[in-house]
């Protein structure tokens, strides 16, 4: 769930709680917005307690977005860097600050939650809040050589728009099992770069995504999700008001969204991966950068894990560069490096909704579209998607690059007459498409190959009045109609207009299992709006000696065994007077030996914290147990 998803679950008076936390205070926004803009989330980040500025870092390291439970938390924390009453108490100020989530699914274990959207925001926060270099150093770009071993990818947007207008043509109908057309699969993977060696790393394929290619699955989950492809009856149909306003966003725009809607949404299904898509998404957009330095900044953010997580950043850079969002490249050394084709996240102090920023003026210069004397037409690179959508149905797309180009011929008039054009029609669209009177040569050559066309029609209904005639003779004999015979009977999945569309209210597209995007409502969490106090999470609190709490004393080697077991029931650190000096421990077990016992645990300040220290009970004086106030005295 985003955050605004969230919100929108809370009643007024819960989310007004959350509004009038402290660490919201005076920000440029509140409550649930300052969550997505990473200026309000790196004051807050300076404003939080120091066990849950912590529990926030382990959560981003270990888990990101995706759900996790209360002692897998304090399974993943570092040996030595707190305890575990340290941590499930920084989880309860991020739950009671709106930062992290309690939610359950169905009757399970309680688990918690980072809303997805505000995942790459606290990162970004964090390391700006600490004044870390925001990315590692960059490669002077003469000194790389890009690998171009696939060739010219288009981005995904792009591949999206080519996709579906070869679905369109090939037929939306779906199966007796209610999937598209093999032939309709297949034309849509010819348009897309994603293969399922590239997703599999990162998100194992699920049990009954059989029917489509990887590639075809997520291009169909991105459709059913922007609310693109609805179903009608047994067929597919596409919402033209909601394409058609997606083709007229600004380019920038949507491209960054779609880019952080996918990452997110694979990154809360693999948390482990989500720290390398982090790392990924710190770099500069149009810069070059060695791989070996980002893996070398995923693996200082890792430092807080007691098992720190592979980077998963090679599989991210394989994926992405096939989405068309990444350039690889090796410098001189032959080292690889990566560069961003675009703001992969689209972060900024005020982030807007998807679409709000209306598309650019187009600047002076020539058309998008130019058209050559022999009807080969070009689109650059900044050609709009309104303009490539009808390209796509008024000629053949005959090579996808920088520059890519259509050809005026036979199945393109075809479409256009199936959508109703007319040659003076579509000698208009195409001269507005191009800004320039059309050539002689090129006005023929549409009047000429839709003349063909209307020819042919009116051949083809001619041969089907006679059939038609000799059916209704034949019929009560029962024969098979002439007609379905010769195989000329409408067609049942085609659709009307111009790209297959049949606009009207629909079912969501169903995928059958998820891959990349949960449907919506999908997942079962339910929110829990219960938040325990302080003193619940010291079960027992109330019949332990005050003095243990808030005096730091000499007891008696019996006594200083139960002041420790408690502490490992409540998983808490003790402050113990080794030879004078003052120092915090956190026990991990107590080790019975045959001439007594001993603690074995955790020295916080030690020069190497992470190693095992074992004390016998002689070995300090004073002692007592390290609670929050005003439970205990820190």
């Amino acid at each position: 769930m985003k955050a605004r998803d969230i919100a929108a679950k809370l009643t007024e008076e819960q989310a007004g709680r959350l509004r009038e936390q402290a660490i919201w205070a005076g920000l440029t926004a509140s409550w649930p917005e300052a969550l997505l803009n990473p200026e309000c989330a790196r004051t807050a980040w300076t404003r939080l307690p120091e066990e849950a500025a912590l529990t926030l870092e382990l959560i981003l390291a270990g888990f990101g977005p995706a759900p996790f439970k209360e002692e897998q938390l304090l399974q993943a924390a570092r040996p030595g860097i707190a305890a575990g009453a340290d941590l499930r108490l920084g989880l309860l100020r991020l739950a009671e600050a709106g930062i992290v989530f309690p939610v359950r699914r169905g009757w399970g274990e309680k688990l918690f939650v980072l809303p997805p959207d505000s995942f790459f925001v606290w990162h970004r926060a964090i390391r700006s809040a600490r004044s870390e270099r925001s990315q590692p150093p960059e490669i002077e770009p003469l000194s790389v050589r890009p690998i171009d071993d696939e060739g010219y990818v288009p981005p995904f947007s792009l591949q999206l728009l080519h996709a579906m207008a070869a679905m369109g043509e090939a037929g939306l109908k779906l199966t007796a099992k209610g999937v598209l057309a093999k032939r309709t699969a297949a034309k849509a993977a010819e348009q897309l770069h994603v293969r399922g060696e590239a997703l599999a790393p990162l998100l194992p394929p699920p049990a009954g995504a059989e029917a489509y290619p990887a590639g075809v699955l997520l291009a169909l989950e991105t459709m059913a999700r922007q609310g693109w492809l609805v179903r009608s009856g047994q067929s597919l149909a596409r919402d033209d008001a909601a394409w058609e306003a997606w083709l007229r966003l600004d380019a920038a725009d949507r491209e960054t969204a779609l880019c952080r809607s996918l990452v997110e949404a694979i990154a809360a299904q693999n948390g482990p991966a989500a720290a390398g898509a982090a790392a990924l998404a710190a770099l500069e957009a149009g810069k070059w950068f060695r791989l070996r330095d980002v893996d070398a900044s995923h693996a200082a953010g890792q430092a807080v894990l007691a098992k720190p997580q592979p980077s998963a950043i090679e599989p991210w850079c394989r994926l992405l560069r096939q989405l068309g969002w990444l350039e690889l490249a090796a410098d001189e050394a032959g080292e690889p490096a990566v560069r961003w084709r675009l703001d992969p996240l689209g972060l900024t102090d005020a982030p807007r909704e998807e679409g709000e920023r209306e598309p650019a003026e187009p600047a002076f210069g020539p058309p998008p579209v130019q058209l050559t004397p022999d009807g080969e037409m070009f689109a650059y690179e900044d050609c709009p998607y309104s303009v490539r959508w009808q390209l796509e149905w008024l000629a053949e797309r005959r090579r996808t690059d920088h520059m890519t180009a259509y050809k005026l011929e036979t199945r393109g008039y075809a479409r256009a007459a199936g959508a109703g054009h007319t040659a003076d029609s579509l000698a208009a669209a195409v001269e507005a498409m191009t800004g320039e009177p059309l050539p002689d040569t090129v006005r023929a050559m549409i009047r000429m190959g839709m003349d063909t066309l209307t020819a042919a029609a009116g051949t083809a209904r001619d041969e089907a009045a006679g059939t038609a005639r000799a059916d209704a003779a034949g019929a009560a004999r029962g024969d098979t109609p002439g007609a379905a015979r010769a195989g000329l009977a409408p067609r049942g999945d085609t659709v009307p207009e111009a790209g297959g569309s049949a606009s009207g209210p629909g079912e969501p597209l169903p995928i059958g299992a998820a891959f990349v995007y949960p449907p919506p409502g999908a997942g079962g969490y339910e929110l829990l709006n219960e938040r325990p106090s302080v003193k619940q999470l010291f079960a027992g609190i109330d019949e332990v000696p005050s003095m243990w709490l808030k005096q730091f004393r000499t007891y008696h080697h019996s006594t200083r065994r139960e002041l420790l077991e408690q502490a490992l029931s409540w998983r808490a650190t003790v402050r113990l007077n080794c030879e004078g000096v003052a120092t915090a421990f956190i026990p991990e077990r107590i080790v019975d030996e045959a001439d007594g016992w001993a603690v074995a645990g955790y020295r916080p300040d030690a020069e190497e914290p992470q190693t095992v220290t074992k004390l016998h009970p002689g070995m300090w004086d004073e002692m007592m147990l390290v609670l929050p106030p005003p439970l205990g005295v820190r």
